[in-house]
């Protein structure tokens, strides 16, 4: 129920106001005078006052002054029988909401008297956003300083027109030092070139840029993601940075990047090492050949020594390649063969190789191993057995990966073709039986053997997933 006092000095129209109001359920109080109405007003707290002008001891003017002191949100509505213009201008003035002259006609007044109460209701409300508002900029506020990254607000010209504290606290830029000032002017990121400012190409694609700079004057690296900011018509009004510190990160990508560089030359020089013990170990042999003329004893050695280079192969190609955990397949069985024919000492016109393995297979070192033995032996044993008689005849090798890391190795001879009855579980060469343990065991494949003109050796498998060792 809305608070209603009546300040008059004739009490006839105190009475008659006071009855009209509370039939039409306002809560009324009444003051005879100024003095009066201020004692009531500290007691009662009324929405709205109506107020003679004309009265003794303190005029309705100077009552204004007073109420508008203690509550800006109270209402004066003056009621007079004198006075012309020039009064009523002066109680506007003052901050009266509306003037009414006597004889009062109670609808006129009941009229100004909702409009008053309905001035105060929309400006509570007005005050309860406006709060609202307040509260929301307060917690973005604390939101926007309490982020640990610099943040910074840039207007459509690339001007910075507010940082957060940790943006201050970092660079030590004041507001003076800002001013409106361009950020690429603070930071020299763009070289002369407005285009290559993030702002700007953010705003053409509408998307977020990162980009790494270096801040000379605190001797520091950071990154920054620029974000654009559109209105709701989609015009670019502006971007904001987020710099974030990552010095610490770069200087240990250099610790690690040291780290790999070293790892990396001991890997190559345990690799080197490796093939220069087992070119050792293939010299010893070779002295026991020369000690002997047992062709029996030849063989064996020799068959030795190829096994032996076939492995050192595969580490002397890892340390010449960047990749020092698997090995480019097509390169290296072109490598092992020749060494194969070399050192059986094969005329080149008399056997012809033909390698077709694709050139994007690489195989880790733990699949290479079982491999390069497997082709060894079967290499070996063409030229023994398979050419024994024609002295001549063709060798292919194939590879090809038939997916989910899964190969076909394929080695074919033309030459005299094993009995059809064969049965490698029954062999007692060594050769084969290394096989089998390599081909069926260690790589977990299928071996399949065909005669056709020749023999035909087929092995399918997958490549080995590497074992961490302890």
């Amino acid at each position: 129920m809305a608070k209603i006092l009546v300040i008059d000095d004739e009490a006839i129209i105190r009475d008659r106001l006071k009855d009209l109001l509370v039939l039409d359920d306002y809560d009324v109080f009444t003051a005879e005078c100024g003095v009066e109405a201020l004692k009531v007003f500290d007691a009662e707290d009324p929405d709205v006052i109506v107020s003679d002008i004309k009265m003794p001891k303190m005029d309705g003017i100077e009552v204004l002054r007073r109420v508008k002191m203690k509550k800006k949100t109270a209402e004066i509505i003056f009621i007079t029988g004198h006075g012309g213009v020039d009064t009523a201008i002066e109680a506007m003035k003052e901050g009266a909401f509306g003037y009414i002259q006597k004889p009062i006609e109670y609808d006129e007044l009941k009229i100004e008297i909702d409009k008053a109460l309905e001035k105060q209701g929309m400006q509570a409300k007005i005050d309860s956003y406006v709060r609202e508002l307040q509260r929301s900029v307060d917690e973005w506020e604390i939101t926007f300083n309490c982020v640990s990254d610099c943040l910074s607000i840039h207007d459509e010209d690339f001007n910075i027109i507010k940082t957060n504290k940790a943006f201050s606290d970092t660079f030590g830029l004041t507001e003076e030092d800002l001013n409106h000032k361009p950020c690429y002017a603070l930071f020299g990121c763009i070289e002369g070139d407005v285009s290559k400012c993030l702002s700007a190409a953010s705003r053409e694609s509408r998307e977020s840029r990162i980009k790494e700079i270096f801040y000379q004057d605190l001797n520091a690296y950071f990154e920054v993601t620029v974000s654009p900011i559109f209105n709701r018509e989609g015009s670019f009004k502006g971007s904001i940075h987020i710099f974030k510190n990552i010095t610490q990160r770069k200087l240990n990508q250099e610790k690690i990047k040291a780290s790999l560089e070293e790892k990396t030359l001991f890997l190559r020089e345990i690799h080197h090492r490796v093939k220069n013990n087992m070119g050792i170990i293939s010299s010893l042999i070779e002295l026991n050949i020369e000690s002997t003329a047992d062709k029996q004893v030849i063989d064996m050695y020799t068959e030795m020594i190829n096994r032996i280079r076939s492995m050192s192969l595969v580490h002397k190609l890892l340390y010449q390649n960047d990749n020092l955990s698997q090995i480019n397949f097509s390169n290296y069985t072109t490598d092992l063969v020749t060494d194969i024919l070399n050192s059986y000492s094969v005329d080149p016109d008399a056997v012809s190789v033909v390698i077709d393995i694709d050139d994007d297979i690489y195989i880790g070192m733990d699949t290479a191993m079982p491999c390069c033995l497997i082709i060894n032996e079967l290499i070996t044993n063409s030229l023994k057995h398979a050419f024994k008689e024609t002295k001549s005849g063709r060798l292919n090798i194939s590879m090809k990966d038939i997916g989910k890391k899964s190969y076909e190795l394929v080695v074919r001879d033309n030459g005299k073709g094993i009995s059809e009855d064969f049965n490698i579980d029954e062999s007692s060469s060594l050769g084969l039986r290394l096989i089998k343990t390599l081909g069926e065991y260690q790589l977990g494949g299928k071996i399949e053997i065909t005669v056709n003109e020749g023999t035909e050796f087929k092995l399918s498998f997958k490549e080995l997933e590497y074992k961490k060792r302890i």
